[in-house]
C-alpha cells in the first residue's frame, strides 16, 4: 500500500512539472492572479476591541480615489455630499495615525491608496474628550524609503458655476528626519434659494412668508510646514505650523409679506451684501517615547482664530428712507492646550492613564448702525482639567475595557470686561465607560456603555442677535447648560452581515426654539435653549457586504432607522415627535480590465423627526468612472446627483405658539474631474495627536 502511494506521488509530481513546462509565463501569472482574487472575497470588516475595523489596503476599496469615497462603504458611516457622519452620532472626531485631525482639508486631501484601515468607534471610551460622540480612526500605509516625495491633485468641476481645488504635498526624508510641507487652494461659487413660512397662533393668526435668493463665493488658502525626528525606535518628536485664510462674499435678496388673519399683506424687499474674512493659525508640538514598559505621548497646541464679517442690508421699498443697516461682527479666539497619555502592559491586558488641560478665550464684538437690534461686547474664558484611567483585559474569550474620566471646568462670562456671575459656570463630572467583546461561535458580539456631555459651542453662547430680515432674527444663549447623554450600544458581526444598535438618553439637549422678539408677534427669534424634557433616541442599522459576486462586482447594502421619543408643546396642545427616519444606501463597485473601475451609489433618507424638527425626504444617485495608469498617475470622472433630486430639502420647527417651515433649493448636481500624480510618496512620520481638540471644535 505504501508503495502504491509513493508511485502515485511521483506520477503527480512528474505531471505537474510537465504541465508547468508547457504553460506560458503569462498563463502561470494569470492563474496566480486567480488565487489572489479568491482571497480578496474575505470579509473586510470585523469587530476589533472598541470599534468596527475595516481593511482597505489590498482590497477593492483602495482604488476608489479619495478617503471620503472609502468612508462611503464603511458600515454605519454616511457621506452626505462630502459631510461625513456616523448614523445617530453626528459628525465624528477623526484620528489619522493616532493624531487628531485638526484641519478638515486633511480628509479632502487623503487618497484611498494611502489608507491601510478604518476603525469606527460608536461608543468612545474614557480616553476621548467628554464631547466626543463617535470616532473614526484612519491608519495609513507605511511606505519605506528616503529622499524627496511629491503628491499633487487637481480637481475641476461645474455646479451652477465652475469650482476647483489644487493640492501640493512635499516631503523630504533622510534617516530619522522627515521635513514636510503642503499648500492647498480651494475655490467655490454657488447660488441657492429658499422659502420660509412662519405661523404665530394667538388671538389672531400672524403669517410671514419669505422668499430668499443668494449667491456666494468662497476661497480657502491653506499652508503647513513642519518636521519630525526619530531617534531609533524608542523616541520621536516634532512640530508644525499651519496657517489658513478663508475669505468669502455673498449677495442676497429677500421678498417678504406679513398678514394678520389673512388680511392685505404688508410687502417688503431687502437686499444684502456681506464680506467675511477668517484667519487661523496653529502651532503643534509632540513627543513620543518609551521608558521601560511605559509608552508616553505628549502634545502641546497653540491656536489663534480671527473672524470678521461686514453686512449691509438695504430696504428697497420706495418709502424707505432710513438708509441701509450695517453690521460688523468681530470675534477672536485663542487656545493653549496640553495633553499627556501613558500606557503599559498589565496582567492580561494593559493600563492607560492621562491628563488634559485646555485654556481658551473667545471675544465677540458686535456693532450695528441704523438697525432694530443692538450690539454687544462679551467674552468667555474657560479652563478644563481632565484625568482618565482605562483598563483593558482579556479574560478567556471575553475582552473587557473599563474606564473613568474626570473633568473640572471653569467657565466665566464677561460683558464689557465685567464678569456676569449668574452666567458663569463650574462643572465637576465623572464619566464612566465600559466595553465588552465576546465571540459566540461564528459571531462576535460587542456591548458598550458610556456617559458623555457636550458643552455649548461658543457661537451658541453668544448674545449677539443676527438680523436675517425684518421678520426673522437668530441668537445664542449665554445661559445654556451642558447636555448629557447616556449611551448603550450593541454590535453583532456574523459572516458578511453586521447589525448595529444604539439607545441614548439625552438630558438638557440643546435645541432651537421660536419666540417673539421683544414681544413683537411679527418678528420670530430663533434661539438656543436646553430642552425641558429628556429625549430618548435610538438607531438600528443592518449592513450587508457579501464581497465580490463573480470577480468584478462588489455591492454594499445598508438600511436602518433612527428615531426618538419626544413631546413638544405647540399651539396649546402636546404633539409627539416620534416619527422614525429611514435610511437606505446601496453602493456598487464594478471592476473592469486595464485598471478601469465604475461606481454607482444610491442613497435615500425618509421623512421623520429629530428633536423638535420634522425633516423632509431626500434621495440621490451618484456615478463615477476612474482609471489608474501606473504607480504615479490616476484620474476620476464623477457625476454627483445625476437626476438633481437632492436639490430640495425641507424642515419644520415646532415651538410654543409658532412653527417655521423652510424649503431650500441648492443645486447639488455636478460633474467633476480629478487628476492626481505622486512620486515616492510615504505617509508623514509625524506622530503628534493634538491637544485641546474639543476646544478647537467649540472655538
Amino acid at each position: 500500500m505504501k508503495l502504491k502511494f509513493a508511485l502515485l506521488a511521483v506520477y503527480i509530481s512528474l505531471s505537474l512539472n510537465t504541465f508547468a513546462q508547457n504553460e506560458s509565463v503569462d498563463t502561470i501569472k494569470a492563474r496566480q492572479l486567480d488565487e489572489v482574487l479568491v482571497t480578496a472575497t474575505h470579509q473586510l470588516t470585523r469587530i476589533d476591541g472598541d470599534g468596527m475595523l475595516t481593511t482597505v489596503q489590498g482590497t477593492i476599496l483602495q482604488n476608489l480615489g479619495m478617503a471620503k469615497d472609502v468612508l462611503t462603504y464603511i458600515p454605519g458611516v454616511l457621506n452626505n455630499n462630502g459631510s461625513i457622519e456616523v448614523i445617530g452620532k453626528g459628525t465624528p472626531v477623526f484620528y489619522i495615525n493616532g493624531r487628531r485631525m485638526r484641519n478638515p482639508y486633511e480628509l479632502e486631501q487623503m487618497k484611498s491608496q494611502q489608507i491601510k484601515s478604518v476603525k469606527v468607534i460608536t461608543n468612545p471610551g474614557a480616553r476621548y474628550d467628554s464631547g466626543t460622540n463617535a470616532v473614526i480612526r484612519i491608519t495609513t500605509v507605511k511606505t519605506p524609503g528616503d529622499g524627496f516625495a511629491l503628491d499633487t491633485r487637481t480637481n475641476l468641476g461645474v455646479r451652477d458655476y465652475g469650482f476647483g481645488s489644487e493640492l501640493l504635498n512635499l516631503n523630504y526624508r533622510t534617516g530619522g528626519l522627515d521635513v514636510f510641507s503642503s499648500l492647498h487652494y480651494d475655490y467655490k461659487k454657488a447660488k441657492g434659494s429658499s422659502t420660509n413660512v412662519q405661523n404665530t397662533w394667538g388671538q389672531s393668526r400672524n403669517q410671514t412668508e419669505l422668499s430668499m435668493t443668494a449667491k456666494t463665493r468662497e476661497q480657502t488658502f491653506d499652508g503647513q510646514i513642519g518636521f519630525n525626528f526619530t531617534t531609533g525606535s524608542a523616541h520621536s518628536f516634532g512640530a508644525y505650523y499651519q496657517a489658513m485664510s478663508n475669505p468669502g462674499r455673498s449677495h442676497g435678496k429677500t421678498h417678504s409679506s406679513f398678514t394678520t388673519d389673512g388680511l392685505t399683506p404688508n410687502l417688503n424687499l431687502l437686499e444684502e451684501n456681506s464680506k467675511n474674512e477668517r484667519y487661523q493659525h496653529i502651532v503643534d508640538t509632540y513627543y513620543s517615547g518609551s521608558f521601560g514598559r511605559w509608552t508616553t505621548d505628549a502634545t502641546f497646541d497653540l491656536l489663534w482664530k480671527n473672524n470678521r464679517a461686514n453686512r449691509t442690508v438695504d430696504n428697497m421699498e420706495a418709502d424707505a428712507d432710513n438708509g441701509p443697516m450695517k453690521y460688523i461682527d468681530r470675534n477672536k479666539g485663542r487656545m493653549f492646550a496640553g495633553e499627556i497619555n501613558m500606557s503599559r502592559p498589565l496582567w492580561k491586558g494593559s493600563l492607560a492613564i492621562g491628563a488634559t488641560y485646555p485654556d481658551s478665550r473667545r471675544t465677540d464684538d458686535f456693532s450695528t448702525f441704523n438697525s432694530p437690534i443692538s450690539g454687544n461686547d462679551d467674552e468667555i474664558r474657560e479652563s478644563n482639567v481632565g484625568f482618565y484611567a482605562e483598563l483593558s483585559q482579556n479574560i478567556g474569550r471575553l475582552m473587557l475595557r473599563a474606564g473613568l474620566r474626570y473633568e473640572h471646568i471653569k467657565s466665566d462670562y464677561y460683558e464689557q470686561d465685567r464678569i456676569i456671575e449668574e452666567q458663569s459656570k463650574r462643572y465637576n463630572e465623572f464619566l464612566p465607560s465600559l466595553n465588552l467583546v465576546l465571540p459566540i461561535k461564528n459571531a462576535v458580539l460587542q456591548l458598550g456603555y458610556s456617559r458623555r456631555y457636550v458643552r455649548p459651542l461658543y457661537g451658541q453662547l453668544r448674545s449677539t442677535v443676527t438680523y436675517y430680515n425684518e421678520f426673522l432674527y437668530e441668537t445664542g444663549n449665554p445661559n445654556l447648560k451642558s447636555s448629557f447623554t447616556d449611551n448603550l450600544s450593541l454590535n453583532i458581526k456574523y459572516k458578511w452581515l453586521i447589525f448595529m444598535a444604539n439607545y441614548k438618553l439625552m438630558t438638557d439637549r440643546i435645541i432651537t426654539v421660536c419666540e417673539s422678539y421683544k414681544g413683537d408677534p411679527a418678528v420670530t427669534l430663533l434661539k438656543k435653549v436646553n430642552s425641558p424634557d429628556a429625549i430618548h433616541g435610538y438607531e438600528a442599522i443592518i449592513s450587508i457586504a457579501p464581497g465580490f459576486i463573480g470577480r468584478s462586482y462588489y455591492p454594499v447594502i445598508m438600511g436602518g432607522i433612527t428615531g426618538q421619543s419626544y413631546k413638544v408643546n405647540y399651539n396649546g396642545r402636546t404633539i409627539n415627535m416620534n416619527s422614525p427616519i429611514g435610511i437606505i444606501r446601496f453602493n456598487n463597485i464594478v471592476r473592469l480590465p486595464d485598471n478601469y473601475m465604475l461606481t454607482a451609489n444610491f442613497s435615500w433618507r425618509g421623512k421623520g423627526d429629530g428633536e423638535n424638527v420634522r425633516l423632509g425626504r431626500t434621495w440621490q444617485i451618484d456615478l463615477s468612472a476612474s482609471k489608474t495608469f501606473n504607480s504615479h498617475w490616476d484620474m476620476k470622472l464623477s457625476f454627483i446627483d445625476i437626476f438633481n433630486t437632492a436639490r430640495k430639502t425641507t424642515f419644520t420647527i415646532y415651538s410654543d405658539i409658532r412653527d417655521v417651515h423652510t424649503e431650500k433649493h441648492n443645486n447639488l448636481r455636478s460633474i467633476e474631474l480629478t487628476v492626481g500624480y505622486r512620486f515616492n510618496v510615504s505617509k508623514s512620520k509625524y506622530k503628534g495627536k493634538g491637544a485641546g481638540n474639543a476646544e478647537k471644535e467649540r472655538l
